[in-house]
């Protein structure tokens, strides 16, 4: 209540600036976006909620990754509970109250990251921001384009193209925790041909992320290195266009506490991309490979030589994505139709090796899909849009191996296949000029990962995942959103949105007791429970958004947002018990406010205060793992020295709060950055 009353308190005082201002020409976003129908499409003719991230936005956040961008972002929420020293793998983005990074799916210029390994993105740390054009983000169900994991929304990355003026940029900046992070790009183009290239390295050694008798003496602050490099190439021939990417990444964490970890999460991306427009008709191919392989080398604490040098295993997994994406869009008459299909196969084999064994397994998933979507505009202020998507996957060519113990486990797992229907429709109602009613329906589905499939071994200290082959897919029934936006003058935008699912064969863990665990043929390590990945049953989820921007005039602009999100379980056949309680990790409210100073001939300023309220850490609710609500503050200033030239600092948790995102780790204590950027 509190926070909801912060909320409108802020709604209220902002509006009142608002009209007492004097009206200024605000600077104009972009209006059309790729994300919402796979085609570009001016906003007011959108019947979802819609956020466009532009590259001036960015340039005014102290944005070290991705997702410090996205924060920002109404209905979204990202937790990053150990800074830039957490990997990408555990920073979880999640929206409109779904609680997992497997349930948004993410885009990078319209190709699909979301691996079919563990069903959500890593490269979170490791791309650098100063690559990104703009970010789209499309909250709800959008399973109609883009399939699975499409249930909580979709995030589209879209690069900086190359242009005929070559252009570019050099930063770097260093400060908390031994941290640095440089990065350069460049781009060039003639009327034929043009080039892009960029690089960027991150550097971080961490913190104590516990406090008192939790950290040991012998625990170490994670540390991590991210290195991204990309190369691209765009060719005109005549009205069409191909694109040729190259990315590279790699992540290189080493964490101690307890138990030490040595990895290296490396990717080579390649994408060709070709479009052509022929009249009214445009023509889009689109395919990629994606090769990863995460290593990693873990060692127990030895109390007798005082290093971990203790052998608990050496892993190695190779993960390949590929992928073929076709579709044609039209006009005929009143109507836009495009039909398309998208085709994506993924595989891993995973190899352990402990000191009494390994423990192998593998899999591959096949997923084909073919899609339609419509839009249809009566008059001058009514636009109907409908679709319908058709997934089909089969999980197959799976098997485990396990000669760890003195009887040995090998397992050939059942090939499997599933299918999932994903109809869509919305409406958009032009009440005048400035404001628009909009309305939307849809339907989703996660298609379950590789990972939770097929993988059985230790996760962590004291946790063991136990295979689930007989896993379903989440099924997401229904799901629809109203609202309205506004823009009743140059300087002012309001949005609203009342939203509304139900999830069926809901994920989510399961506790084996010891006689199951058993039956399986695993015995835990003294202290590790056993879970298990099973569809729980029912999630009912509500909630709304609402925002506000103003520009006062030509230099001061502010914003805030707040989102109110019920996520419950209303149904859980192995657990009655936990019936009625809340999703873990999704706050019921969320406030998040900004304020910009823009003036060239001094500096810009730029303040950030996200409140989140409580979460629990788990489904049972409990006191012991009850997340208290937190304030985090975050400042940048900037002066620009001469043409091209910036200086900036940035200060994260500029009140030293001391808050937790997950129950066992404390999130970063205030930090300073100070750096410069040359562009040019």
């Amino acid at each position: 209540m509190k926070q909801f009353k912060m909320a409108i308190c802020l709604f209220t005082l902002v509006f009142a600036f608002a009209s007492m201002a004097q009206a200024q020409k605000a600077v104009e976003l972009e209006k059309t976006v790729v994300t919402a129908t796979r085609i570009e499409t001016p906003v007011e003719n959108l019947p979802i909620s819609v956020s466009i991230i532009t590259r001036d936005d960015i340039e005014k956040i102290h944005a070290k990754t991705v997702d410090d961008v996205l924060n920002k972002v109404a209905g979204v929420l990202i937790k990053r509970n150990k800074g830039l020293s957490n990997t990408g793998s555990h920073t979880t983005i999640s929206m409109r109250g779904t609680a997992s990074s497997s349930r948004v799916l993410v885009l990078k210029d319209g190709i699909p990251l979301n691996s079919t390994y563990i069903g959500s993105v890593n490269f979170w740390g490791v791309m650098s921001v100063e690559d990104i054009e703009k970010i789209e983000i499309v909250r709800g169900a959008s399973s109609a384009l883009y399939g699975s994991s499409a249930m909580g929304g979709v995030i589209n990355i879209i690069t900086r193209p190359a242009r005929e003026k070559t252009s570019g940029s050099v930063s770097f900046e260093g400060g908390t925790f031994d941290t640095y992070i440089g990065n350069a790009n460049i781009a060039a183009a003639t009327d034929k041909f043009g080039l892009r290239a960029s690089a960027g390295h991150k550097r971080t050694k961490g913190y104590e992320f516990k406090e008192g008798k939790d950290w040991k003496d012998y625990y170490k602050t994670p540390e991590n290195e991210l290195t991204n490099v990309s190369l691209g190439s765009d060719m005109w021939l005549g009205e069409s266009v191909l694109k040729l990417d190259y990315e590279h990444s790699m992540e290189d964490p080493l964490s101690a506490a307890p138990t030490q970890s040595d990895g290296e999460d490396e990717c080579n991306r390649y994408s060709v991309n070709y479009s052509l427009p022929v009249g009214k008709t445009d023509f889009s191919l689109k395919t990629y490979y994606f090769d990863k392989e995460y290593t990693t080398e873990s060692r127990k604490y030895n109390t007798t030589t005082k290093s971990f040098d203790k052998f608990y295993y050496d892993s190695e997994i190779p993960k390949d994505e590929y992928g073929l994406m076709m579709q044609v869009s039209t006009e005929l008459g009143s109507h836009r139709l495009t039909v398309g299909s998208d085709f994506k196969w993924g595989k891993c084999d995973s190899k352990y090796t402990y000191a009494t064994g390994k423990r192998n397994f593998s899999g591959k998933q096949d997923i084909y899909s073919f899609f339609v979507n419509d839009e249809m505009l009566i008059g001058d202020k009514l636009i109907l849009s409908a679709g319908v998507r058709y997934d089909s996957w089969e999980n197959h060519s799976a098997d485990f191996y396990d000669d760890t113990t003195d009887e040995v486990i090998s397992i050939k797992y059942p090939d499997k296949t599933d299918e999932a229907w994903s109809p869509r429709a919305g409406v958009v109602y032009k009440l005048r000029e400035d404001t628009k009613l909009r309305a939307s329906f849809g339907t989703g589905f996660k298609a379950p990962s590789l990972y939770y499939l097929y993988k059985s071994g230790p996760h962590g200290d004291t946790r063991f995942d136990l295979a689930n082959p007989y896993l379903g897919p989440e099924k997401m029934p229904w799901s629809y959103d109203v609202g309205f936006d506004m823009k009743p003058n140059d300087n002012l935008n309001l949005s609203f949105t009342f939203y509304q699912s139900m999830f069926k064969d809901f994920m989510g863990d399961k506790t084996l007791t010891e006689a199951e665990a058993l039956v399986c043929g695993y015995t835990p390590e003294p202290g590790q429970l056993v879970i298990q990945k099973v569809n729980m049953g029912r999630i009912d989820i509500h909630g709304v958004e609402a925002s506000l921007e103003y520009a006062f005039n030509s230099r001061w602009s502010a914003f805030v947002n707040h989102t109110y999100n019920v996520s419950k379980i209303k149904k859980y056949e192995a657990k009655p018990e936990v019936e009625g309680n809340y999703l873990s990790y999704t706050p019921r409210h969320t406030t998040k406010i900004g304020f910009t100073y823009d003036n060239p001939d001094l500096f810009t300023l730029s303040l950030y205060i996200t409140n989140v309220g409580c979460r629990f850490g788990d489904f049972e609710n409990s006191d012991k793992k009850k997340l208290e609500g937190y304030q985090v503050v975050d400042m940048k200033v900037s002066r620009e020295l001469f043409d091209g030239m910036n200086l900036f600092v940035s200060v994260d948790n500029l009140t030293d709060e001391k808050y937790k995102e997950y129950y066992t780790t404390y999130n970063p204590p205030i930090s300073v950055m100070a750096g410069a950027t040359y562009s040019f």
